[in-house]
């Protein structure tokens, strides 16, 4: 960190100094024992590099002060760079400086959106482990503040958002020359790559409907393997178990050799089986006239 400051110093030291040489001067010589310049001579010579920069910097020297703040560690460097950046007040060294600070979530919420493509540069080559989030940052922008889907949907697969990036496909695609199953098919083929690249292997609503959607047209044509062979590309989806055990029970055979084994039965097994239970056997009735046993010795 301490070489990539030093070098950073050198750079910014090399550019204001240019920027200094620009600007005509009256006397070619500076008189170092008069004015500000004697104050930052004599805090240089104390060995007072904090205050000679901020000498520097109140006398308009911008290349002196950086140049003195390089050699004075981290802390003034970094302080001497910030002050520098807030003085230009140019859009372009305020993006320098997030790039040097690692503000890159700044740099997101305060790019200029027209410039999208340069800021998602930056960010991917900069940002490291964090160009995931910053992309959905930049991303959202562009889909709530400027309404560019495309820009937005570019930003999302990027940042390797499956879930985010089929829904917007879903709700923007139009149907091919007037037929909804080209479309169907044109969006379910775009969902299957983006699953690859990103390796994506939850479970999504939206794609598990879609998918077995159109496997169940590529079913119902005849093309029972091709049916098959998308529905093995989606995760605990119970909404087409009944359409994967129609398919496999079609050609169990074939579907074992491809696909190994069965799929799991989509419903509940039950007993429907009446157990025979035999009637009741009534008493006998006693002949008329006589009376049972029973009640003879009870009136007795």
């Amino acid at each position: 960190q301490e070489r990539v400051a030093v070098e950073a110093a050198a750079a910014a030291a090399a550019m204001a100094a240019e920027l200094a040489l620009s600007t005509p001067t009256q006397d070619s010589v500076t008189n170092w024992s008069a004015g500000p310049e004697s104050l930052i001579k004599q805090s240089l010579l104390v060995g007072n590099l904090t205050a000679a920069v901020e000498c520097c910097f109140k006398s308009g020297r911008m290349a002196e002060a950086l140049l003195l703040a390089s050699g004075g560690g981290t802390t003034l460097w970094t302080r001497a760079r910030d002050e520098y950046l807030r003085l230009q007040g140019d859009s372009f060294l305020t993006t320098v400086g997030n790039i040097m600070t690692n503000d890159f979530e700044k740099l997101v919420s305060s790019s200029d959106l027209k410039n999208w493509m340069e800021t998602l540069a930056i960010i991917a080559t900069y940002s490291q482990e964090k160009y995931p989030m910053l992309c959905e940052q930049l991303a959202h922008r562009l889909q709530t503040e400027a309404a560019d889907i495309r820009s937005a949907v570019i930003c999302y697969i990027c940042a390797k958002n499956f879930s985010k990036t089929v829904s917007i496909w879903a709700n923007t695609h139009v149907a091919s020359s007037g037929s909804n199953k080209l479309a169907l098919q044109d969006l379910v083929e775009k969902m299957t790559v983006l699953q690859e690249a990103t390796k994506f292997n939850q479970a999504d609503p939206l794609f598990n409907s879609k998918l077995t959607q159109y496997a169940e047209i590529l079913a119902n044509s005849g093309r029972l393997t091709a049916a098959m062979r998308f529905l093995t590309l989606l995760h605990d989806d119970a909404s087409s178990s009944i359409l994967r055990d129609r398919i496999y029970n079609s050609a169990p055979q074939q579907m074992s050799q491809m696909f190994g084994r069965p799929p799991a039965v989509p419903w509940q097994a039950l007993d429907v089986r009446v157990l025979y239970q035999p009637p009741v056997q009534p008493q006998a009735v006693a002949a008329y006239g006589q009376m049972p046993q029973q009640q003879q010795q009870q009136q007795q």
